[in-house]
């Protein structure tokens, strides 16, 4: 954990709180990045954010996290009328296009975690083209930031 807030820290100190828009060198954006902590009784957080793609196509490939020893991209599925949580190698980004992971779409889950309000968790995301980009989520109440986040539990260049 410890390793955490001197990356937040180190973040901070280059000008790029959470909730700043930043452009990789390949021309990844990411904005609203944040977190849900797991429901009480629960170890399985949430994570959501936006990624625009300035650059050429791309794919986020995995998250990882000091916050969870196992992190996964996650989409939603409707069969048989049934909305059902899937497993994804990966997500798309087209390029000059948003993607945005929220509730009922892609999103990334932090399994075994112990977020709590207030912190901010270190995520960094591993694309198929571009560079590694270390994000800071806050963690947040369930609706907040980008509102609507009812369905589940900032950044810089690497």
């Amino acid at each position: 954990m410890r390793h955490i807030f001197l990356i937040a820290a180190a973040v901070a100190l280059t000008g790029c709180a959470a909730g700043d828009h930043t452009h990789a060198g390949e021309g990844i954006e990411i904005s609203n990045a944040h977190i849900n902590p797991p429901l009480p009784g629960q170890t399985t957080g949430v994570a959501f954010m936006q990624l625009n793609n300035y650059g050429d196509d791309d794919r986020l490939l995995a998250v990882t996290s000091e916050a969870s020893d196992r992190v996964e991209l996650h989409t939603h599925l409707h069969e048989g009328g049934v909305m059902k949580m899937r497993r994804v190698d990966g997500i798309a980004l087209p390029h000059d296009a948003a993607v945005e992971l929220k509730p009922g779409s892609f999103h990334i889950m932090l399994y075994e975690t112990k977020v709590t309000l207030g912190d901010e968790i270190v995520l960094t995301l591993d694309f198929e083209n571009a560079d590694d980009l270390t994000v800071v989520a806050p963690v947040v109440k369930r609706g907040e930031m980008t509102g609507g986040d009812a369905d589940h539990g900032s950044h810089s260049g690497h």
